[in-house]
């Protein structure tokens, strides 16, 4: 049996603040990619039940310069204040393609955007891997 590929969807109102808030930064290409935001999709990304999308941006969207991870990532905070997980973004051909929601627990749905806070992506290099790879329990 085949497996099946969800139809891309709207980004749900977390999905597009989370995105809106880490573009906001100022970085290489962040214009470009903002101008990509009205027009950008999502299909899930992972089957854990995290807030991980796969981003879908029309292939005539001017592409920027830059692929990999953004050099902003997000602190998901919880209601103690504490760190409970992450945001990253993920840029592929120049295009918006991942929004990756990690935890430090059970998996964590897309946080809404006045949970997180901003920062250097302190782990992405020159070498970094631009897509994580899929995981185990995911079809890849």
């Amino acid at each position: 049996m085949a497996a099946r590929h969800p139809r891309p969807r709207p980004l749900t109102t977390n999905e597009h603040g989370l995105l809106d808030a880490l573009l906001s930064h100022d970085f290489a290409g962040a214009g470009q990619l903002r101008a990509q935001l009205p027009r950008t999709t999502a299909t899930p990304g992972c089957s854990c039940g995290c807030g991980t999308v796969d981003l879908h941006v029309p292939a005539d969207a001017p592409p920027v310069a830059a692929s990999g991870a953004a050099p902003v990532e997000g602190t998901v905070v919880g209601a103690d204040g504490r760190p409970v997980g992450g945001v990253l973004l993920f840029v592929e051909d120049g295009r918006l393609a991942r929004l990756d929601i990690t935890s430090h627990g059970d998996p964590l749905p897309a946080p809404a955007p006045e949970q997180v806070t901003w920062g250097p992506t302190a782990w992405a290099g020159a070498g970094t891997v631009r897509r994580p790879r899929p995981r185990r329990d995911q079809p890849g």
